[in-house]
């Protein structure tokens, strides 16, 4: 190369340089004779990266409830629905925000939806799904997931999120059937919204998340936290918080149906032959005389009980002395914590109705065993209890009363039980039955 064909070439590089823009290789540039090139001066460079542009957009949140309560044995597995307490509405559902988007009040201690677990979590846990409408500028980027906290703030699961529509599937933008119904059915989100977040999914600018959670009876009642998150690779996190209200309820069983006092004479005060006992021998076991109860609900409740008159079987009628009808009963959950009522005298027995002579007899009033928590039922809680007859001066024969005793089941949120206090509960599941019972 020439010493002039070396210099061309430099200056080329040169103003490539300085300019910018590369010349074509073997390219020509011509300078005048005498002239000197002289840069315009230097150019300075500068960038800003930050998260703004990277950062979702958490529009909208709702919960639904699976309303058969039956997740694993459904195809789907959720049953779209009112939720377990409809009356009860937000009343802060998502709305358009009229600038082409979407927005709901973040924090408002206001439950979206209401669930009641199953006793004994029976077929399965109560499911609740999480929904989120995201708008991200990097949908395939976008990592979204549920934090979910109890009553008590403590921590319970971590739902990850799974994107059901977007950019990369725009033909599920509706969701699934019944899903946007039933939000906008439960008060979470108005039609305006319904629509924005499916035109907006439609035009790959929107994405739809979901993920579930089980909510067993183990668990406490209360206001349940959701912090839902969202974030892309690089960009800052957003959050929205909402709350859905999981609903006290209580279960009373019992596993046994009838109390057989045996052989009796008058004037006498006689407990049942076999006593009661503190283990579950089955839901009204017909053939058991180790009376004991339980409670598989969620909340933890007290024991109530009366009694019906034992009539003579060959007596047209329930008359005085024809007729059993003063009684005794204890309970507690350990020997030392055993309450007795009325056991003392006559004067001091349970009464049935003694005004009544209609065979069958009615039930007498009920009476109240106290609130210690010896004498509570805490969620899974078994219990003995045993009964006594006194038989006054009666005539000789069989009595029976076909629902002699009344066991009834009322709340004791002050007895202190875990789950009335909102704190998560540990106890082994056990299998169905209701909270009224006559034996």
């Amino acid at each position: 190369m020439t010493r002039t064909g070396r210099s061309t070439h430099h200056l080329r590089r040169r103003l490539a340089l300085l300019t910018g823009v590369a010349l074509a290789a073997g390219g020509m540039i011509s300078v005048p004779a005498g002239a000197q090139t002289t840069p315009s001066g230097d150019a300075g460079t500068a960038a800003s990266v930050g998260g703004g542009a990277n950062t979702p957009v958490i529009e909208c949140g709702w919960a639904l409830n699976d309303a058969d309560h039956n997740w694993n044995a459904t195809g789907e597995k959720m049953q779209y629905g009112q939720d377990d307490d409809p009356v009860a509405n937000p009343g802060s559902p998502c709305v358009s925000d009229g600038a082409g988007g979407a927005k709901m009040a973040d924090n408002l201690k206001v439950p979206v939806i209401h669930v009641k677990p199953n006793a004994h979590d029976d077929p399965t846990q109560a499911f609740v799904e999480l929904w989120g409408a995201v708008t991200s500028s990097n949908p395939a980027g976008t990592i979204v997931y549920f934090d979910v906290y109890h009553p008590d703030g403590s921590f319970k699961v971590q739902v990850d999120a799974s994107r059901y529509a977007s950019s990369a599937t725009p033909g599920l933008c509706a969701g699934p059937t019944g899903m946007f119904d039933t939000a906008k059915a439960t008060g979470q989100l108005t039609t305006d919204a319904i629509t924005n977040i499916q035109n907006e999914c439609q035009f790959q600018q929107k994405g739809l998340w979901y993920g579930a959670f089980g909510i067993s009876k183990h668990q406490p009642y209360g206001l349940y936290k959701i912090v839902m998150h969202a974030a892309n690779a690089g960009g800052a996190e957003t959050t929205l918080t909402y709350y859905l209200q999981v609903q006290s309820f209580y279960q009373l069983e019992k596993d046994f149906t009838t109390i057989n006092f045996g052989t009796t004479s008058p004037n006498s005060h006689f407990w049942q032959p076999t006593q009661g006992d503190f283990t579950f021998d089955g839901v009204d076991n017909s053939t058991n005389q180790k009376s004991s109860v339980r409670n598989t609900g969620n909340a933890g409740i007290g024991l109530n009980v009366r009694f019906s008159s034992l009539c003579l079987s060959t007596a047209a009628s329930c008359t005085d002395d024809k007729r059993i009808d003063h009684f005794d009963a204890k309970f507690g959950k350990v020997i030392s914590g055993m309450q007795s009522l009325g056991d003392t005298s006559l004067a001091t027995a349970l009464t049935s109705d003694l005004t009544s002579s209609a065979k069958p007899a009615p039930y007498g009033p009920w009476y109240q065993f106290d609130g210690n928590l010896n004498r509570v039922l805490c969620p899974n809680d078994v219990a003995k209890i045993e009964f006594s007859v006194w038989t006054e001066n009666i005539q000789a024969g069989s009595y029976t009363a076909p629902n002699g005793i009344g066991l009834m089941a009322r709340p004791e949120p002050a007895a202190g039980c875990p789950t009335d206090v909102g704190a998560p509960y540990n106890a082994p599941p056990t299998p169905t039955s209701s909270t009224h019972h006559s034996v």
